[in-house]
C-alpha cells in the first residue's frame, strides 16, 4: 500500500513512500513534507496545511489482480 501526500490545491504529488526499504527514514510525516517545501506547494504556490481526517483516503487492492 502507498502512501501519497497531495498538494489540496493543484492535486500535485508531494510525496510518495511505496515500500518499506524505500529510504533510511520511512513514511515522512505532513509536518516533514511541509519543511521540506518550506511550508507552500512547488507548483502552485498554497500554504501547506496537515490533513484533517476528511482529507485522508483509503484505497483497498484487489487480491486477486493486485491492484487498487
Amino acid at each position: 500500500m502507498a502512501i501519497v501526500y497531495k498538494c489540496k490545491g493543484c492535486d500535485s504529488e508531494l510525496y510518495k513512500f511505496e515500500k518499506v526499504g524505500q529510504d533510511f527514514y520511512g513514511v515522512r510525516t505532513p509536518s516533514e513534507i511541509s519543511s521540506i517545501y518550506g511550508g507552500k506547494c512547488p507548483k502552485c504556490g498554497k500554504k501547506l496545511n496537515p490533513p484533517s481526517v476528511d482529507d485522508v483516503n483509503l484505497k483497498l487492492r484487489d487480491r486477486k489482480s493486485g491492484s487498487f
